[in-house]
């Protein structure tokens, strides 16, 4: 039986929620929100959740130690993705994957990501110059947004070139609320793939090459403990395929959506050409609207919480709607237009706290790269289709655009 929250509404029924705008939130963000910071909802595989939907709530939920995804992944109800059960924390006594943890925090850290921008700013100038050469209208992503994070993704792991397409239409299929046979089937080929990679035995991938690769997986293979003694390797191949699985969706939901919003506003999509404080902040405020994982994944509370005036009962499952809070106007004033000169980092599209996606420096180098480069390149560029034309992946996590035509 579940439990109505202390406000005494119903749950809300069938999150998340269909969006009647590509562009846009779906109408019930707002509406529960504005009952309360916490309600109850009802997942569409029947899961009753506490969903969060305030942005300061959000912000705690998202570091409370008894919200546990850990917890989560042992359990039935809410379990999300097969088989990427989470690694330690790095710094744990004694963790087995510590010192490969912390080799993957490196290299995806501000420093370890710049190493990447020369290249990530030639593939920009490579695939806008095919774009221009196909002329339009041309669907931004298929030229861009979706091959853009593939090669930069690809380059960081160490997938040869010809792989790497492949593995981001599987990394993308493998977070979804309710997992389902095509995401764990997904789970299962990346799983056999980076396995190969690291160990070069098995059978390959379509034109897979069997010498050790560079990059990540390069690095990774044959790692040690601190004590010495080597990781199994079924604990690397989960830190490859989380880093596969979040390394391409922000960099292609923000540019499919994030495209779009700004040609509403086109002195914000001029603003980008330039380097300094404006591009910087539309970036932000890009990734704070677009919201690339609309919720995190779920939290099972292993005790009683008290958040947003509400009790979170022991066994309950958290949904946290980073969507919701980065909407929240008691945070953002005036919350669905791109304010640049908010030069906000504290948005929630990344996490927050021990939370935090390691990738977050990657994505933001990516798109500023793709951005400047597309508003240098296009100045002119426009939405070849109305608005409301433009439709949406669904049944994801993590709903994407499928199509965004544009002209110049």
């Amino acid at each position: 039986m579940t439990e109505r929250t202390g406000r005494g509404a119903d749950p809300a029924q069938g999150f998340p929620w269909p969006r009647a705008h590509a562009l846009d939130p779906p109408e019930e963000l707002a509406r529960w929100r504005e009952r309360g910071a916490v309600a109850a909802a009802v997942l569409p595989d029947g899961t009753h959740v506490r969903l969060v939907l305030g942005y300061h709530e959000a912000r705690r939920a998202l570091s409370d130690p008894r919200l546990s995804r850990e917890a989560l992944s042992r359990s039935g109800p809410g379990e999300l993705v097969a088989g990427t059960a989470r690694p330690p924390a790095p710094n744990s006594e004694g963790a087995a994957e510590a010192t490969p943890y912390e080799l993957v925090l490196g290299m995806l850290s501000p420093r370890g990501t710049e190493r990447l921008r020369a290249a990530t700013r030639r593939e920009v100038a490579r695939l806008l110059d095919a774009m221009d050469e196909a002329g339009p209208p041309a669907d931004l992503i298929a030229h861009l947004a979706r091959p853009l994070p593939a090669m930069v993704t690809g380059e960081l792991l160490g997938v040869p070139a010809r792989d790497r397409a492949w593995v981001q239409r599987l990394a993308s299929s493998t977070v979804v609320f309710a997992p389902t046979a095509e995401s764990r089937g997904a789970v299962a080929e990346l799983r056999s793939y980076f396995h190969d990679l690291l160990t070069g035995t098995g059978p390959s991938a379509p034109g897979r090459a069997r010498r050790k690769p560079p990059g990540m997986v390069g690095r990774l293979a044959g790692a040690r403990r601190r004590d010495g003694t080597p990781v199994p390797s079924e604990d690397l191949v989960t830190l490859l395929l989380r880093v596969a699985a979040a390394g391409g969706h922000s960099v292609q939901v923000s540019l499919g959506k994030g495209v779009p919003l700004l040609l509403r506003e086109r002195s914000l999509y001029a603003a980008l050409a330039e380097p300094g404080p404006a591009r910087e902040g539309l970036v932000e405020e890009l990734l704070r609207r677009t919201a690339p994982a609309p919720a995190a994944l779920p939290r099972l509370a292993v005790e009683d919480v008290q958040l947003g005036g509400e009790t979170l009962p022991h066994g309950s499952v958290v949904v946290i709607s980073l969507e919701s809070a980065n909407l929240d106007p008691a945070r953002y004033p005036d919350p669905g237009h791109l304010r640049p000169e908010r030069g906000d980092k504290r948005h929630l599209s990344f996490g927050a706290g021990s939370n935090y996606c390691v990738g977050a420096a990657l994505a933001r180098m990516e798109l500023t790269e793709a951005l400047t480069g597309l508003s240098r390149r296009f100045p002119a560029l426009y939405l070849a289709v109305p608005e409301g034309a433009l439709r949406l992946r669904e049944g994801g996590i993590a709903p994407d655009p499928l199509e965004v035509p544009v002209g110049w």
